[in-house]
């Protein structure tokens, strides 16, 4: 499966041999992108809740809070109350970050495929930066549901902590993976080529 990109004659990326039309082949990114396209529609499905059913999952946050109310409040509403606001606030966030995120992954995947990088290093950015696209959302997600339960928002972010660090981990090496070819690209081969 490819996609035809005409590059005309942009001097960036003269050093990249793509002076001509290139091709986009998705050998290596297409589970990175399918991972990312779960991760998008992951995050849109909870925007569609939140449109839907957005009364439910409060009551759903405030139901938790509850059952908890002796043991981890010790009867303070207020306290309940401070906490299921603030995991409304996550709910929200997972929203936002597994789109916000899952597209930035695809860009990343097209990119490092367009410009032709090695096999590895386009298999390892778009698959990274996928699972962290697709994690980091999880993470926001469960840390919200978690949170009236616990009586916590901190107790809650470190009960899956592990899931922030790893999805976040993945994208952040994805994007010094991209980065640092890139750079090696643009100067450290164009100033060996120019000076040969």
């Amino acid at each position: 499966m490819t996609i035809v990109a005409g590059l005309g004659n942009l001097s960036l990326f003269s050093h990249f041999n793509l002076r001509n039309p290139a091709m986009i082949n998705f050998t290596h990114i297409k589970y990175g992108v399918l991972v990312a396209i779960i991760a998008i529609l992951f995050g849109g499905s909870m925007g569609l809740s939140f449109g839907c059913c957005e009364e439910d999952i409060k009551r759903i946050l405030n139901s938790s809070a509850q059952e908890a109310m002796a043991d981890k409040y010790e009867g303070d509403q207020a306290k309940a109350d401070k906490v299921v606001k603030k995991s409304w606030v996550y709910m929200k966030r997972a929203h936002l970050h597994s789109q916000t995120m899952g597209v930035i992954s695809i860009v990343f995947s097209f990119l490092v495929a367009w410009l032709a990088y090695p096999a590895k290093a386009q298999f390892a950015v778009s698959l990274l930066s996928g699972i962290g696209a697709m994690g980091y959302g999880l993470f926001w997600m469960l840390s919200g549901f978690l949170a009236p339960g616990m009586g916590s928002t901190v107790a809650a972010k470190e009960s899956v902590g592990l899931i922030a660090q790893a999805s976040g981990s993945a994208f952040f090496v994805a994007g010094l993976l991209l980065f640092g070819i890139l750079v090696y690209r643009m100067f450290v081969t164009k100033n060996l080529t120019e000076s040969s």
